[in-house]
């Protein structure tokens, strides 16, 4: 079993790697045609109908990976690959691609998340994925607008995804129908740490209820809280992180302009600069190398040249902007607030670290260098101004691509970790609980089948799950065998008790000369009738098959109350006087104190409570005029109106020494006689349909 694992999962590994190699190379040719590479996920969903659905979303995540090195924020389109996944082990799963109209809505299904997931990855990181408008419709050889390409490129995804989709499932059915019977057999079972149980089986374990929440509950709860938690953390750290780098990385742009702004101005000329009004050729060929400056970068917003005085900064260089018109030159522009407690350090000529304003010309990441002229004075100082706006969009697209990436991550984590948590811990557990539901202990055999029923699941996890298999085989193992060992044991005691008590009615009825063989041929008329009426369907709710075994061991006990009846009256060879007669009616009511007194000591013998309603109530009639309590009808037990029958029959047919025996026709005619009065008309009825059962019985009784 367990070598025949271990090739399994080798054999598995090595289907999973081949299917991440044929993802890449799908996901090649389709770059190299010019299209998306949708068709990467056609091996893992082939991986997904055969295997499930964990090993597959991580077929599609370490393919995705290498693909993202060819292909920019492919990584971040994961998501949609997972869900795709999620999606097709579950119709494989649920048996959906045996039927026409489920795989039809499977394909509009995964088209619908193709479209929908990639529009919003596309709206919330602030551009159109451009692999996908590689093959942009250009009508009419208009660059459409922004919210025109996010529709275009919503129409693309949607478009190319229905035949894609189709295109993936295809090759994902042609995959499994070309994988030898053996593979697939093991991909089926990959993941199984015990020997698989069948479908049905595995239904009635997803549907085990529990009493307050299932162990996969807790594992859901447990590992997306965590996730939760963890992506959150991550989130804000690489958030805070991403601000800090670019902050300081602008920080680095802003300064590095500024000093080159420094390095291209004559300080000694400053105040020529300021006179000319921005005339002349150096001026002009200044503002020309300040402007290619500023086109370095997008993120560039100002560059200038003021020289600080205390009645504000005067304009020696500025340059126009989309949004706000340059000043002109020598003009006075007053200190803005957030600039005022650095103007001190200025008017000194003194250095100044980069700040961040956001005021009326927005928000600004400032850097200023002073311009010196030939003999080291500040006469001056070169400005830059990066625009953190871009900061914020950049944080917000860098924070929904983490996001995004860090989503498709989770659910990897989580379907990985109920993934193992289902095979190693769940099924495991379940089977062994759902197997000991089904114990039968009614014999040998179903006490040997219940062993078998958990050897056959064939544990093996190799950690304390394994490890409590075994203990609990083991324990039900020796289980069975001391219940086998009580059972046989406790047979034997109630097999001695039985023939004890027998014992101890031959001995009262040998003390009754006339008697003879009676209490077994009672025993015998007693369950030809309750046979009888079992069968005729009289009374089914009391005529149960443990009832009538009790009354037939129970049958012999009926006269053991004669054993305190002196031998003077019970063998008297006349008829006995009035007075004799009802000392003689005492012994019914003996009968059920000794039983009674047994029932006290013999606790596990449950068929002296019938014996006793059976020595107790046997001479009662039907009419309410029998005896020791004149009970009438259904009051009188059941047990006990079957006995009277068999008694009195059986004494008619019986030669006594106060009198001879009657013909059997006789007999038979005299118990008609008395339906109704003397005995239950049911009991009655019941023992004539079966004659000639009973006359058979008492014939063999006779020999």
């Amino acid at each position: 079993m367990k070598n025949r694992d271990k090739n399994g999962w080798i054999i598995g590994i090595m289907v999973f790697i081949i299917t991440i190699i044929l993802n890449l190379l799908l996901g090649f040719i389709c770059i190299k045609i010019g299209l998306p590479p949708l068709l990467a996920i056609a091996g893992s969903m082939a991986i997904a109908i055969l295997a499930g659905y964990m090993p597959a979303v991580w077929v599609v995540l370490i393919s995705n990976l290498i693909l993202s090195y060819f292909i920019n924020d492919f990584l971040n389109y994961s998501l949609i690959n997972i869900l795709i996944i999620i999606v097709t082990a579950y119709y494989a799963q649920k048996g959906h691609f045996k039927k026409l109209s489920k795989i039809l809505s499977y394909i509009i299904l995964t088209s619908l998340i193709s479209a929908v997931v990639s529009t919003l990855i596309v709206i919330e990181t602030g551009g159109v994925d451009e692999t996908v408008l590689e093959s942009n419709i250009i009508v009419n050889d208009v660059t459409p607008s922004p919210l025109g390409m996010l529709a275009i490129s919503s129409l693309i995804i949607l478009v190319t995804a229905i035949p894609s989709q189709v295109i993936c499932l295809l090759l994902s059915f042609l995959i499994v129908k070309i994988l030898p019977d053996n593979i697939k057999d093991i991909l089926k079972k990959f993941g199984w740490l015990q020997k698989p149980i069948d479908d049905d089986e595995l239904e009635r374990l997803e549907k085990t209820k529990t009493r307050i929440i299932s162990t996969k509950t807790v594992f859901i709860i447990a590992i997306i809280s965590t996730c939760l938690t963890v992506l959150l953390f991550v989130a804000a750290i690489g958030t805070r992180l991403f601000i800090n780098h670019t902050k300081q990385e602008h920080e680095k742009i802003a300064v590095g302009v500024s000093e080159m702004i420094a390095g291209i101005v004559n300080g000694n000329r400053i105040d020529e600069y300021i006179a000319s009004g921005g005339q002349g050729p150096e001026y002009e060929k200044i503002v020309a190398e300040l402007e290619a400056i500023r086109d370095v970068s997008n993120d560039i917003e100002y560059v200038y040249v003021y020289k600080i005085l205390p009645d504000g900064c005067h304009v020696v260089f500025d340059l126009d902007t989309d949004e706000v018109e340059a000043a002109d030159v020598g003009e006075v522009v007053p200190f803005d607030p957030t600039f005022e407690k650095y103007v001190p350090t200025l008017l000194e000529g003194g250095e100044i670290e980069t700040f961040v304003s956001d005021d009326y010309y927005g928000w600004l990441l400032t850097s200023y260098t002073p311009v010196h002229n030939s003999l080291g004075e500040t006469v001056c100082y070169a400005g830059c101004d990066i625009s953190m706006e871009y900061l914020s969009s950049y944080t917000r697209q860098f924070f929904i691509r983490l996001l995004i990436m860090c989503i498709g991550i989770i659910i990897v984590i989580i379907v990985t970790g109920l993934w193992i948590a289902k095979f190693r811990i769940i099924y495991p557990v379940k089977s062994m609980v759902e197997r000991a539901r089904f114990f039968n202990y009614d014999s040998e055999e179903a006490r040997k089948t219940n062993v078998e029923l958990l050897e056959d699941l064939e544990i093996c996890t190799g950690d304390e799950i394994e490890r409590l298999y075994n203990s609990f085989l083991q324990v039900t193992k020796d289980s069975m065998k001391s219940f086998s060992t009580m059972q046989q044991k406790s047979d034997y005691i109630e097999k001695v008790q039985t023939n004890l008590i027998v014992i101890l009615a031959d001995m009262v009825e040998n003390r009754d000369e006339s008697t003879g063989d009676h209490i077994k041929k009672t025993s015998m008329y007693t369950l030809i009738i309750m046979r009888q009426m079992k069968k005729e369907g009289m009374h089914t709710r009391i005529l149960t098959d443990e009832f009538i075994d009790n009354v037939y061991k129970s049958a012999p006990l009926h006269d053991i109350g004669k054993i305190r009846i002196t031998d003077s009256i019970l063998n008297k060879p006349g008829k006995l006087t009035p007075e004799e007669f009802e000392i003689m009616k005492l012994h019914s009511a003996y009968g059920g104190e000794i039983i009674n007194k047994l029932i006290e000591s013999l606790t596990q013998a449950s068929y002296l409570e019938v014996a006793r309603d059976i020595a107790l109530y046997h001479h009662e009639r039907w009419d309410g005029t029998g005896y020791p309590e004149g009970l009438k009808g259904e009051d009188i037990p059941l047990s006990a109106r079957i006995m009277a029958v068999a008694d009195v029959f059986d004494a008619l047919i019986s030669e006594r020494v106060y009198k001879k025996a009657f013909t059997f026709e006789k007999a038979v005619e005299i118990i008609q006689e008395e339906s109704g009065t003397h005995f239950d008309p049911d009991v009655v009825k019941a023992f004539i349909d079966a004659i000639d059962e009973v006359r058979e019985t008492a014939k063999l009784q006779k020999r």
